[in-house]
């Protein structure tokens, strides 16, 4: 991560492909974005991945279950047992759509006055009751 801090996001996504780092997710990632239009493979990602990955066995398994994340996302689609499709060109993408509708979901949400204030106006009441 050499200094900056992971996007959270992309923590959650490493966490759930296990084995494989922060930096691998963010690999990955790059790979799938790389992709064109069109239905891919694994091994098409695998091709576009730094040796380090693609040397190693358990994070080559690790690739698939990563991408399974992303299918149950919603970001990537499986049309077949070994071709994925992307839903939007980018993570980035798919995610601000669903920040807009999270963004308009949460403005629906009705507006509670804080806890706080509703005992103040009760204690103000009841002090105002008794100095009468």
């Amino acid at each position: 991560m050499s200094g900056r801090r992971a996007n959270p996001i992309i923590m959650m996504l490493a966490w759930r492909a296990k084995k494989l780092r922060v930096e691998d997710v963010e690999k990955i990632l790059a790979a799938v974005a790389s992709i064109g239009e069109g239905s891919f493979t694994l091994t098409d990602i695998i091709e576009r991945l730094p040796d380090e990955v693609k040397a190693d066995r358990n994070k080559r398994r690790r690739v698939g279950n990563l991408l399974q994340a992303l299918v149950s996302m919603g970001y990537l689609s499986k049309p077949s047992e070994r071709k994925w499709v992307k839903n939007a060109p980018t993570l980035s993408h798919f995610l601000s759509q669903h920040l807009l509708e999270l963004s308009s979901i949460e403005m629906l949400s009705p507006r509670l006055p804080p806890v706080g204030g509703r005992v103040i106006g009760r204690r103000q009441r009841l002090d105002q009751a008794s100095s009468a």
